[in-house]
């Protein structure tokens, strides 16, 4: 079925129907944007403008088929809980991994040794 999430006129609270149902508020820090994580992996980025109009867009896409509207989220595929944090980049696009070191004992030279 899915679920469909929305923001709450003049609040700043979200709503989520379907598969679940609950309503959940947003965290603020010094950034209007918040982070919405779903059981399927999918991670949406939320904000708010100064007229506190929501606007939802895709961070991470999994297993769900995402569809954002003004001031709406549809995503279509069985979810089992959702949940909502402040803002973290890190959560958005994580780091590069640390280079593998090199192995200096291993000789990679192509020269045939006699």
């Amino acid at each position: 079925m899915g679920i469909r999430i929305e923001a709450i006129p003049d609040s700043v609270r979200i709503r989520v129907t379907g598969d679940i149902e609950t309503v959940l508020s947003v965290p603020y820090e010094d950034d209007d944007r918040f982070l919405v994580g779903l059981s399927d992996g999918t991670l949406l980025i939320g904000s708010y403008d100064d007229d506190l109009q929501c606007r939802f867009d895709v961070a991470r896409e999994r297993a769900g088929i995402i569809r954002c509207y003004e001031g709406a989220a549809q995503v279509d595929w069985r979810i089992e809980w959702a949940t909502i944090s402040t803002y973290d980049p890190n959560m958005v696009g994580p780091a590069a991994p640390k280079p593998m070191p090199l192995f200096l004992e291993l000789n990679c030279n192509p020269v045939m040794r006699a």
